[in-house]
C-alpha cells in the first residue's frame, strides 16, 4: 500500500514542480509581500502626535502585517490552484480509469494528493517567506531579531492550515465536478463568499440588530477619547460581528497568525506562545475542521463515485 500511496506522490509533485501555475503563485506571494511592506512602513512612518511607535516597534508591525495581509490571500489561492484539478483534470484527460484499472485503491488515490499536497503548499509557504523576508528586511531597513524570525516560522503553520483548508474545499469540488473549470468554479466561489461576502454580511447583521451608533456631540469629550456609549455600542457590535465570522477559514487564520505577534503592553517583548496557543486554540480547530471534513467527503464520494469516461 505505501508503494501505491508514492506512487500517487511522486506522480503529483512532478507534474507540479513542473507547473508554471504553482511556480506563479510564489512569485506573486513575494511581489505582494514586497509591496504589503513597504505600504504599511510608508503609513507607520506618517504616524505623529501622541503615538510615539519605537524602532522596535514599526520593525514588528511592518513584519505582522505584511505575513498575514499577503499570506490570507494568496494561501487561499494557492489552496486552490492545487486542488481544483485534482480530480476533475484526471477525468478530463480520461487517465482516471487508467489510474484505477492499477492494482490501486481509490483511497490510495485521494491520501496520494493530499499528502503531496502538504508537501507542496509548505514548500511553497516556507520558499516564498525565505525569499521575501530578506528583501524586505534589506529594503526598508528593519532591525530583526531571533524572536522575530521565530515567529515569522511559526506564521507559516496557520499559513498552511489555511491553504489546506481551501485544497480540502477545492478537492471535494474536483471529486464532483465534471470538469476542472467546474471545480475552479466553486472553489472561487467559497473564497469569494468567505473573504468578502461573509464579513459583509456579518456587518449588516450586527448593524441590523444593535441599530445605528449613539449620536454624540461633537465636544462631548476630550480629543482622543471615545465616549463610553459608544465605546459599549462598538464592543457589542463586534461581538456579534465575530460570532457570525467564527466559521470562516480567513477569519481564523488571520486571528491566529495575528496572535503570534502581540506584544505584551508597556514592553517590546512578545505574548508568550503558550498564552497565543491557549487563547486562539479554536481557531486552529476551525481549520482543522474545514480540513478533515472536506478531505473525508472527497474520500466518500470518490469511492462510490462510477467513472464513467
Amino acid at each position: 500500500m505505501k508503494d501505491k500511496l508514492a506512487i500517487v506522490v511522486r506522480k503529483e509533485l512532478k507534474e507540479n514542480l513542473r507547473s508554471v501555475r504553482y511556480w506563479a503563485i510564489i512569485i506573486l506571494f513575494v511581489l505582494l509581500y514586497l509591496a504589503s511592506s513597504y505600504a504599511v512602513g510608508f503609513a507607520l512612518r506618517g504616524f505623529g502626535g501622541p503615538i510615539v511607535l519605537t524602532r522596535r516597534t514599526r520593525a514588528i508591525m511592518q513584519l505582522s502585517s505584511s505575513v498575514v495581509n499577503t499570506m490570507a490571500y494568496v494561501a487561499p489561492l494557492l489552496g486552490i490552484a492545487l486542488g481544483f484539478s485534482a480530480i476533475a483534470a484526471e477525468r478530463e484527460k480520461g487517465t482516471i480509469r487508467l489510474l484505477l484499472a492499477r492494482p490501486i485503491y481509490r483511497d490510495d488515490v485521494v491520501n496520494g494528493k493530499v499528502l503531496a499536497a502538504v508537501i507542496l503548499i509548505v514548500l511553497a509557504i516556507g520558499l516564498s517567506m525565505a525569499l521575501a523576508t530578506p528583501l524586505s528586511v534589506v529594503l526598508q531597513g528593519l532591525n530583526v531579531t531571533a524572536d522575530d524570525l521565530l515567529r515569522l516560522m511559526l506564521s507559516i503553520i496557520p499559513a498552511t492550515l489555511l491553504a489546506l483548508a481551501y485544497y480540502a474545499m477545492a478537492l471535494f469540488a474536483s471529486v464532483n465536478a465534471g470538469r476542472s473549470s467546474h471545480a475552479l468554479v466553486v472553489s472561487i466561489a467559497a473564497w469569494i463568499f468567505f473573504a468578502f461576502l461573509l464579513p459583509m454580511l456579518a456587518s449588516f447583521v450586527a448593524f441590523y440588530m444593535l441599530g445605528p451608533p449613539p449620536a454624540m456631540a461633537f465636544n462631548a469629550t476630550r480629543p482622543g477619547q471615545m465616549p463610553e456609549q459608544l465605546r459599549e455600542y462598538y464592543s457589542r457590535f463586534q461581538l456579534i460581528y465575530s460570532r457570525f465570522q467564527l466559521i470562516s477559514p480567513n477569519d481564523r487564520y488571520t486571528s491566529l497568525a495575528n496572535a503570534l505577534f502581540n506584544v505584551r503592553e508597556r514592553t517590546e517583548a512578545y505574548e508568550s506562545l503558550i498564552n497565543v496557543f491557549s487563547r486562539r486554540w479554536i481557531d486552529a480547530v476551525v481549520l482543522l475542521a474545514y480540513i478533515a471534513v472536506f478531505i473525508a467527503l472527497s474520500h466518500v464520494f470518490f469511492v462510490h463515485r462510477q467513472e464513467t469516461r
